[in-house]
């Protein structure tokens, strides 16, 4: 498998996984980003409240989000993004990315389409084990990466790839399958 994926980011309303308000995207092909997108998400009812310590880190507010389309909507343009699941999702904490999507698709009674996820954290600290920290920051400052507005889902799934691309080139390798730190472990 060569260097082809598709990097995700989501920022939610509240400490509710499934309070999806924002999803960034980019889509890597045989190591080159060829598109990118982000979008407001309505969150799901129930999960719609702005609490004041996620508006303080993001800056999304519910009239940010009026219109935005649904959890439903946001899930299908995912999947068709992913060439049907067929690209693998990385994120920088993986594991966050994927609890948004399994709980905001839990809260709409959508199914979760079998998506292989890549960690670029896991394997950020398998690749810099004395760092002292892994956040997306200071990671894209150890990979010589440019400054980029954190906390904004489209601006942290582009640097989330070229993360997962600087890690690639770091340990010399074509495809995510030759990192051996980063894949989530399949849910059961």
């Amino acid at each position: 498998m060569s260097l082809s994926f598709v990097a995700i980011d989501f920022e939610t309303a509240n400490s509710a996984r499934g309070s999806v308000c924002q999803i960034g995207v980019t889509k890597v092909v045989d190591g080159e980003v060829v598109k990118t997108s982000s979008v407001f998400v309505t969150p799901p009812v129930g999960r719609a409240y702005f609490a004041p310590a996620n508006v303080a880190v993001h800056g999304i507010t519910a009239s940010d989000v009026v219109g935005a389309p649904e959890w439903p909507e946001v899930l299908r343009r995912l999947v068709k993004f992913s060439r049907d699941g067929e690209l693998p999702l990385v994120a920088h904490n993986a594991s966050f990315e994927r609890s948004c999507i399994d709980q905001a698709s839990a809260a709409v009674k959508v199914d979760v389409p079998p998506f292989r996820y890549f960690c670029t954290l896991q394997q950020a600290r398998r690749t810099f084990r004395n760092a002292p920290s892994h956040k997306l920051d200071k990671v894209a400052r150890m990979l010589d990466l440019p400054t980029f507005k954190h906390h904004d889902a489209g601006e942290d799934a582009l640097v989330g790839a070229k993360v997962a691309l600087g890690l690639a080139r770091r340990e010399q390798v074509d495809s995510l399958d030759r990192l051996q730190g980063g894949w989530l472990r399949p849910k059961r």
